[in-house]
């Protein structure tokens, strides 16, 4: 049995991952949430301002484990794996990412106009309708009740609401984020052709850097785990037999 360590994204916690984890218990893996400072369980603590900072608030929450550990992140939640794993390479057997960038793999170009305007529009929008322009820009799935997503979403916000401050942090963060040098953790690139936000292309370039295997969905957005999360889950039990 593993034990995954699943870090969300910007912004985002712990119940922002939905059916992920309950399916990846049903695969007889153990999960451990872990929310960032400022968001979620944390949401009354603000924000650090770089990544590294994140990471070891989030190692001294972490409780110690005998067991086999892997750490899943996503977007942001990727560059705080990424980190984790390259400073402390003996926490985790395997590391993996969704849909994560950095300032060494962006290109202008993968920018779409689309999230240009909803990050640039967030402070004008109404928390419903921001939640509302987030989903219609991450989620790609047909089968997902968008508005019952965002009401849950928005039930999130209103139960943990970050502050502002920890917003901001957060975010800047993510844009001062670059690569590290070596990863000695093994390390599994995921990403998914559909992502508006996160170019597959920045993932192929972090999945090359470290000469990693890299799986990509045909159709998914960037909330790939909202998307088709027994896929993923299919990914990462592929991703650790592969690391036998």
């Amino acid at each position: 049995m593993t034990e995954w360590v699943l870090v969300r994204g910007l912004t985002r916690e712990q119940r922002h991952w939905h059916d992920l984890p309950i399916i990846l218990a049903e695969l007889g893996e153990r999960v451990t949430c872990i929310d960032a400072p400022g968001f979620g369980t944390e949401h009354t603590r603000r924000s650090p301002s770089t990544i590294r900072e994140i990471t070891d608030d989030m190692r001294d929450r972490l409780p110690f484990a005998h067991e086999d550990r892997a750490i899943l992140g996503i977007s942001l939640g990727g560059m705080v794996a990424l980190d984790w794993c390259s400073r402390y390479p003996y926490d985790f057997s395997l590391c993996a990412v969704v849909n994560t960038l950095a300032r060494d793999v962006f290109r202008p170009k993968y920018l779409t106009r689309g999230a240009l305007t909803v990050l640039a529009l967030r402070r004008f929008r109404s928390l419903r309708g921001h939640e509302r322009a987030v989903a219609q820009l991450t989620v790609a799935s047909a089968s997902v009740d968008s508005e019952e997503l965002v009401r849950q979403w928005v039930n999130f916000h209103h139960d943990a609401p970050p502050t502002e401050a920890s917003v901001r942090a957060q975010a800047l963060a993510g844009l001062r984020f670059r690569l590290p040098e070596t990863l000695p953790t093994p390390l599994t690139v995921v990403a998914a052709r559909g992502d508006r936000l996160a170019d597959h292309r920045m993932s192929q370039h972090i999945a090359e850097r470290y000469e990693a295997q890299m799986f990509l969905h045909p159709w998914a957005g960037h909330d790939l785990p909202v998307d088709d999360p027994a896929w993923l889950c299919s990914v990462l039990q592929a991703a650790k037999g592969g690391n036998r």
